[in-house]
């Protein structure tokens, strides 16, 4: 049968008005399920002139084609950039840079030990003797493939590890089906990376996030329970607690100011001198601050604060001139 009888068959069969619905559910999946047509998708989406935080993300997304976003987005290259700006010291170890899969043997590796992709994003296993047991890999890494893992050095499946590792290897986080393309990560030649487990006082850290545009810092994103019931609040550069969201509840009590925080704000300022904007990662740990990662493209453009007005507010002094 041709196309165009199909057609007539399913007008018969279908009344008109559902046959409407069911072609533009086609067109979704196609715009969807194609880069070019998402990344069209995405320029039409700000064609505006940006207002809010989440509308200069996603022109940031669009039109931002400076390479240096590349390397802030590769987790083995940034390496580098860390230790020109701010010094090794900053840096967690690493146990090894792995281009193959064939490297990683569990032979290689201490019985704590953190693994993640140098070319995604919000993907890593923490594997560490803190962990609660009964915890795992999905045996199907397609389950679980940019997801968080948080499991005890006994209940690892190194099998399962090894899938995950490879659908990594195998996987463009650049663009998938249903988001909008990420162009930081598009060349990124993908490698897998180990590195110590952090702790601050026999806990894996919180991760304080630095919102800093024009080298300033305007707001800090605290996540806590991140592998249980993720919670998220905003802060002040002055640590005055936001009555603000972010993709995920606010966790209803004030964390404590860290001690280090004028540190980390000072780094932050020298890692992201001379950008119109970057998130800088960082984590307070027994052995002192760590550096985390540089982030482009804050939940990929798909989630702005709450409410409105503070994340227009936030944006206003964010100049876009790409």
């Amino acid at each position: 049968m041709d196309k165009k009888s199909f057609r007539k068959l399913s007008l018969i069969l279908i009344p008109e008005s559902l046959w409407k619905i069911f072609q533009r559910l086609i067109w979704f999946c196609k715009l969807v399920g194609n880069e070019n047509l998402a990344t069209f998708k995405l320029r039409m989406k700000v064609v505006k002139k940006p207002l809010t935080f989440q509308d200069k993300i996603l022109y940031k997304m669009a039109r931002d084609r400076n390479p240096m976003l590349t390397l802030f987005a590769d987790k083995v290259s940034v390496r580098k950039y860390v230790r020109e700006r701010i010094g090794s010291e900053y840096l967690t170890v690493s146990y090894g840079e792995f281009k193959s899969i064939s490297e990683l043997t569990r032979q290689s590796f201490p019985r704590n030990f953190v693994l993640k992709s140098n070319h995604g994003s919000g993907a890593s296993v923490i594997c560490w003797e803190g962990a609660p047991r009964g915890g795992g890999i999905p045996s199907k890494a397609s389950a679980a493939i940019w997801d968080k893992h948080l499991i005890h050095p006994d209940d690892l499946v190194w099998e399962h590890l090894i899938n995950l590792s490879s659908r990594w290897m195998k996987t463009n986080y650049y663009w998938a089906m249903g988001k909008f393309p990420e162009w930081a990560y598009k060349e990124i030649e993908p490698q897998i990376l180990s590195e110590e487990v952090l702790t601050h006082n026999s806990q894996i850290p919180e991760d304080y996030k630095f919102f800093m545009v024009n080298g300033e810092c305007i707001f800090i994103q605290v996540d806590v329970s991140r592998y249980d019931e993720h919670k998220r609040d905003l802060y002040s550069p002055n640590w005055d607690l936001l009555n603000a969201s972010f993709l995920y509840p606010k966790s209803g009590s004030k964390t404590d100011r860290p001690s280090e925080l004028t540190e980390m704000i000072n780094i932050a300022k020298i890692l992201a001198a001379g950008l119109d904007f970057i998130r800088v990662d960082l984590y307070r740990t027994d052995s002192g601050i760590k550096f985390g990662e540089l982030t482009n493209y804050p939940e990929g453009g798909t989630a702005d604060i709450q409410p409105k007005e503070l994340s227009i507010n936030f944006a206003k002094n964010w100049v876009q001139n790409y």
